[in-house]
């Protein structure tokens, strides 16, 4: 039975609104939840027609995101609310983000493109927090590319789909399997051999590699030449970006050996973090970096959100801090940050200092990186700082 407008009636007790989009394996709603009247996106699978053997494949893989989504507990991560899978249209309900995806962004036209990726650039680092507490409860993404990745009208960071995510007590994907994007998988994930939290790294730094070049690191004409590049000796090449600090960033999170890159997402961020700060040398020109087509005029164009108060901006050229702690209160800061989110918690900070005009909007953009359960108990902590 179909509701307004063709739509579905229900899904359980959701009521959809609109439809979203429509992918591979189903269509996405925006949808009311009325007993608390909030917004939500019913993400649902049709599961008619498929034989038993594929229903419980994708059946498993909507099961893998609910679980993977609700060990990865963060503000940078879409959350689960609820799963249905009993229905002829089996369903997961997951927080709504409005917005658009990096691909989305990174299409615009050449001029505005051009202005977006100082922010763009530096919403990276929220990816990497969020990679952060995934791969702490034992979660690799997979599958991470800008159209997994929503920023929010106000800047805010989203990673969404973990529906091919690997869990640590999980075997849904055997090693000999290839699941991923080309664009943007590691070499040991296109050749089906083990991966880990370095396979995800490795897809940052390809999404960087994107933003700053105006295409992946490795792509081609076709998919086969493609997975050539990107499973053969020769590395990326890092054309006028060769011998700076980001071009080293880029080199060590592209590294065709896993062993070769980034431990892990918070020593990425904070390599990413001092290429960003580099003295009178912004890393982040886009009008020089991207390929003549790419380019354009930036100054007609508004700064990217989550650049506000940070560095860069259309000027591209190094903003100064805007609040600052004495070392003692920023090294009790990291500390109480780091019981939370771990390594990251440093660059969390420094950048908190760079956005910040007021101890009050420091505490608030600390608190908003922690989920909702520990924000209260770390606001007190911050809060006695002053």
């Amino acid at each position: 039975m179909s509701g307004t407008a063709g739509l579905p009636a229900a899904f359980g007790r959701y009521r959809p609104l609109e439809e979203l989009g429509t992918g591979a394996m189903g269509k996405v709603y925006l949808a009311i939840d009325p007993l608390i009247d909030r917004r939500v996106a019913v993400k649902v699978i049709h599961a008619h027609g498929l034989s038993e053997e594929d229903r419980a494949a994708f059946l498993e893989r909507f099961r893998t995101e609910v679980r993977a989504a609700a060990l990865c507990a963060h503000p940078a991560i879409v959350g689960v609310y609820d799963f249905a899978d009993d229905g002829p249209m089996p369903y997961i309900v997951m927080e709504y983000v409005p917005g658009q995806t990096l691909t989305a962004l990174m299409r615009r036209p050449p001029a505005e493109r051009a202005a977006a990726v100082p922010g763009l650039v530096v919403s990276m680092i929220d990816v990497l927090s969020g990679l952060h507490a995934a791969h702490a409860a034992g979660v690799v993404h997979r599958d991470i590319k800008p159209s997994n990745i929503m920023i929010t009208p106000q800047g805010a960071v989203k990673i969404t789909d973990f529906g091919i995510a690997r869990l640590a007590t999980s075997s849904l994907t055997l090693v000999g399997d290839m699941i991923g994007t080309p664009g943007y998988m590691a070499p040991e994930q296109a050749l089906g051999q083990t991966v880990d939290n370095r396979t995800d790294l490795f897809a940052t730094a390809a999404i960087l590699f994107e933003m700053l070049h105006g295409r992946p690191p490795f792509s081609a004409a076709t998919m086969a030449e493609t997975l050539l590049r990107l499973t053969g000796p020769v590395p990326a090449d890092l054309g006028p970006m060769a011998g700076t600090m980001m071009g080293d960033v880029l080199a060590r999170g592209l590294a065709k050996d896993p062993a070769s890159r980034f431990a892990s997402a918070a020593e990425f961020a904070e390599a990413l973090d001092r290429a960003l700060a580099q003295e009178g040398n912004p890393p982040i020109d886009a009008t020089r970096v991207l390929s003549p087509a790419m380019r354009g005029s930036t100054s007609a164009f508004p700064r990217f959100p989550s650049t506000a108060g940070f560095r860069g901006g259309t000027s591209m050229t190094a903003a100064p801090v805007a609040f600052a702690l004495p070392a003692g209160a920023q090294a009790r800061a990291i500390e109480a940050m780091a019981f939370l989110v771990g390594p990251i918690a440093k660059v969390l900070v420094q950048k908190a200092m760079t956005k910040a005009t007021s101890a009050q909007d420091f505490v608030d953009l600390l608190c908003g990186h922690v989920a909702a359960g520990e924000a209260a108990g770390l606001r007190r902590k911050l809060l006695a700082l002053f």
